[in-house]
This record gives C-alpha cells, sequence and structure tokens, in this order.
C-alpha cells in the first residue's frame, strides 16, 4: 500500500517538477520579446521589454502586458535573478555578459536570420536554450505549412519595399525572403542590389516595379523622415499601381511572424486578381 501511494505521489509530482526545471528568462529587447512570448511557459518569463507593450511597434503588446516591463538595464536584470536574459548583438557587451555571468545569468543572443530555414534554425535554437523544444518544433512545423500553401500559387510580380524616407532592401534581407515566399520579384534585387539601402527616387522613376509594398513602421512616421514620401512624382507613380500594405508590426523582426507578412501580400495579391507575369 505505501509503495502504491508513493507512485501515485510521484506521478502526480513529475509535471511539477518538470516544470520548476525550466530556466526562468528575462527578454531585453523587442524582437528577443517576440520569441520569448511565442516560446516561453508563462510561469518562466519574468519580464519582457517595455517595447513590447507598445502596441505602435508590437505585434503582442497585449500579451506583453501580462508580465512586469523591463528598461533592459544590468540593474534590473541582476534584481530579478533569472537563469537566462534573451538579448540583441547590439544590447550584449563584454562586460556586461561576465558581469551577469557573475551573478549566474547566462545571456542568450537572439540570431537575426535572413532566410527562412535560418529562421527556422534560430527558432529551433532559441526553444532548446529556454527548454521549449517541443514548443520550437510545433512553431516551426506550423510556418512550414503555412509557407507550402502560399507557395501552391504563382504570383509572378516584381514588388518594390519602400520606406518613407526611400529606404529598400534588395537581396540577402527578410524583406527578399518573403517576396519569395508569395512569388513576387525583388525589383531591387534585379537590378543587382543586396543589402538594405535606399532607392533614388530618379531611378525609381526610370525603372518602376509592378507594386510597391509599404509597411506601418512607426519609425517612419515623422514628417523630416518621409519627405521621400511626399514628393509629388512619387505619389504620381504610386497612384498608377498597386500599393500592398503589411500591418500588425510584424515586419520588423526577422523571425517566424514574417509567415504573417507573407500571407498579408499573398491576399493582397489575390485580391486584385493579378495574372502571373502580366502588368497590374
Amino acid at each position: 500500500m505505501r509503495r502504491a501511494c508513493a507512485l501515485l505521489l510521484s506521478m502526480l509530482c513529475a509535471p511539477l517538477a518538470g516544470a520548476a526545471a525550466l530556466p526562468t528568462l528575462v527578454s531585453t529587447n523587442l524582437c528577443a520579446d517576440m520569441l520569448a512570448l511565442s516560446l516561453a511557459a508563462p510561469a518562466q518569463l519574468l519580464s519582457v521589454s517595455r517595447k513590447s507593450q507598445d502596441p505602435r511597434v508590437s505585434s503582442m503588446a497585449e500579451r506583453a502586458r501580462e508580465f512586469p516591463a523591463n528598461d533592459a538595464t544590468a540593474e534590473e536584470i541582476i534584481a530579478l535573478h533569472p537563469d537566462i536574459v534573451l538579448a540583441s548583438r547590439r544590447w550584449q557587451t563584454h562586460n556586461q555578459t561576465a558581469l551577469l555571468s557573475r551573478h549566474g545569468i547566462r545571456t542568450v543572443v537572439v540570431p537575426y536570420p535572413t532566410t527562412w530555414p535560418q529562421i527556422f534554425d534560430s527558432t529551433t535554437w532559441v526553444a532548446g536554450q529556454i527548454g521549449r523544444e517541443a514548443a520550437g518544433s510545433a512553431l516551426v512545423a506550423d510556418v512550414q505549412a503555412r509557407l507550402a500553401r502560399l507557395q501552391q500559387r504563382p504570383r509572378s510580380l516584381s514588388a518594390l519595399y519602400l520606406r518613407a524616407n526611400g529606404g529598400s532592401a534588395g537581396a540577402n534581407t527578410y524583406v527578399d525572403t518573403v517576396f519569395q515566399a508569395v512569388g513576387l520579384r525583388n525589383h531591387l534585387a534585379s537590378l543587382g542590389r543586396s543589402g538594405w539601402s535606399r532607392y533614388a527616387l530618379e531611378d525609381l522613376v526610370d525603372s518602376p516595379p509592378d507594386v510597391f509594398v509599404s509597411a506601418d513602421m512607426l519609425i517612419d512616421n515623422g514628417y523630416a523622415k518621409s519627405a521621400y514620401s511626399r514628393h509629388q512624382r512619387l505619389q504620381q507613380l504610386m497612384a498608377t499601381r498597386p500599393v500592398l500594405s503589411i500591418s500588425g508590426n510584424r515586419w520588423g523582426c526577422s523571425d517566424w511572424q514574417l509567415i504573417h507578412a507573407a500571407e498579408q501580400l499573398a491576399a493582397q495579391l489575390d485580391a486584385l486578381s493579378l495574372i502571373s507575369g502580366g502588368r497590374p
């Protein structure tokens, strides 16, 4: 009887022991927050950055408000004493990492991938670092299935991502990766441009794309920064072509949420009834 009771007690306690074994963590920047909120068990997430609670820049603001906010200072992190701090490459410095390490806190630098395989690998890797391998595998499998559905329909048009300040993205960027997911040709990449750069208005007038793509980036809303977008010639040009919009603040971080951006683009293209390879 005693042995049976002991066995039952051990079975009941096993899930609790597994949950307690998960490392606690603090997330210190917006992109790290998105992964933490997507992968971590609620009980292990001690704090997220304050930006993640701002709906103007965060796609998970409502959920992020369920957790205490931090300003990414070493003092805050040490006071919370997590097992892990999720940080960006920019935030991480040798001295700060060493300081946290002396307090038993391990720094995990969140990768910044640019391709779908890299996104899947980084998601799986971060999930493993925080003891949530199954959650990472499930998230990756969901995105892969959605990506496969998107790629079943060709949408052979040229597209230019254009920010209000004239900034754009060529090959080897997550913008190019999203365009490829829906069958769009990256107009800037087709001109031999790689990485992030500015597309001169003169060049744009001479060589416009089939469609424009914009995103609701708060950083571009200032009057001085948006002068490019107010130019009369650009407005005339954009009036002659479809302008696709990515909303929901799922565009700034190169992570699994880019599948939402791809689905938004695909839905807008399909609604326009554009013929593959033709003019819009």
